[in-house]
Protein backbone atom coordinates (compact mmCIF):
# COMPACT_ATOMS: atom_id res chain seq x y z
CA UNK A 1 0.00 0.00 0.00
CA UNK A 2 1.28 3.41 -0.83
CA UNK A 3 1.55 5.96 2.07
CA UNK A 4 0.56 9.63 1.51
CA UNK A 5 4.72 10.59 1.71
CA UNK A 6 5.03 8.24 -0.75
CA UNK A 7 6.64 5.48 1.15
CA UNK A 8 5.03 1.82 0.76
CA UNK A 9 3.70 -0.16 3.80
CA UNK A 10 4.07 -3.85 3.03
CA UNK A 11 2.42 -7.22 4.82
CA UNK A 12 3.56 -10.40 4.75
CA UNK A 13 1.85 -13.58 5.93
CA UNK A 14 2.66 -17.06 6.06
CA UNK A 15 2.67 -20.46 7.59
CA UNK A 16 5.08 -21.18 10.33
CA UNK A 17 7.78 -23.57 9.35
CA UNK A 18 7.76 -25.89 12.09
CA UNK A 19 4.06 -25.67 12.51
CA UNK A 20 1.95 -25.06 9.38
CA UNK A 21 -0.89 -23.70 11.89
CA UNK A 22 0.78 -21.00 13.16
CA UNK A 23 1.50 -17.87 10.95
CA UNK A 24 4.52 -15.27 10.56
CA UNK A 25 3.76 -11.98 9.71
CA UNK A 26 6.07 -9.04 8.62
CA UNK A 27 5.26 -5.22 8.32
CA UNK A 28 7.70 -3.42 7.40
CA UNK A 29 8.31 0.42 5.62
CA UNK A 30 10.24 1.30 2.67
CA UNK A 31 11.15 4.36 1.55
CA UNK A 32 12.87 5.60 -1.88
CA UNK A 33 16.44 6.87 -0.84
CA UNK A 34 18.20 8.42 -4.27
CA UNK A 35 17.42 5.54 -6.61
CA UNK A 36 17.53 3.00 -4.13
CA UNK A 37 14.44 1.55 -1.59
CA UNK A 38 15.34 1.24 1.64
CA UNK A 39 13.70 -0.53 4.85
CA UNK A 40 12.96 2.54 7.58
CA UNK A 41 10.62 0.32 9.68
CA UNK A 42 10.17 -3.77 10.52
CA UNK A 43 8.82 -6.10 12.55
CA UNK A 44 7.90 -9.33 12.49
CA UNK A 45 5.72 -11.20 14.70
CA UNK A 46 4.68 -14.85 15.63
CA UNK A 47 1.50 -16.14 16.25
CA UNK A 48 1.09 -19.09 17.45
CA UNK A 49 -1.83 -21.60 16.82
CA UNK A 50 -2.89 -20.98 20.44
CA UNK A 51 -3.85 -17.29 19.38
CA UNK A 52 -0.42 -15.75 21.36
CA UNK A 53 1.92 -13.30 19.53
CA UNK A 54 5.47 -12.80 19.91
CA UNK A 55 7.97 -10.66 18.38
CA UNK A 56 10.47 -12.11 16.32
CA UNK A 57 14.19 -10.50 16.70
CA UNK A 58 15.52 -8.43 13.78
CA UNK A 59 17.58 -10.14 11.06
CA UNK A 60 20.21 -8.20 9.25
CA UNK A 61 19.53 -7.29 5.65
CA UNK A 62 20.63 -10.59 3.50
CA UNK A 63 23.77 -8.76 1.18
CA UNK A 64 23.52 -9.48 -3.09
CA UNK A 65 24.56 -12.42 -4.31
CA UNK A 66 28.41 -12.35 -5.68
CA UNK A 67 28.93 -12.59 -9.26
CA UNK A 68 31.30 -15.16 -10.29
CA UNK A 69 33.46 -14.84 -13.39
CA UNK A 70 33.71 -18.86 -14.35
CA UNK A 71 36.83 -18.39 -16.29
CA UNK A 72 39.41 -17.28 -13.46
CA UNK A 73 37.36 -18.76 -10.27
CA UNK A 74 37.78 -15.18 -9.07
CA UNK A 75 33.79 -13.86 -6.95
CA UNK A 76 32.87 -10.47 -6.66
CA UNK A 77 32.00 -7.70 -8.66
CA UNK A 78 33.33 -7.23 -12.34
CA UNK A 79 35.33 -4.68 -12.67
CA UNK A 80 35.91 -2.07 -16.00
CA UNK A 81 39.59 -2.49 -17.54
CA UNK A 82 40.62 0.93 -18.83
Amino acid sequence: MRLDNGDYLQVAVWPGKSDPAAEVLNVQVRHLSGDKWATTARIALYRAKDGSYTQLPDRPPTPPPKTSDNTTGQSGSPQEVV
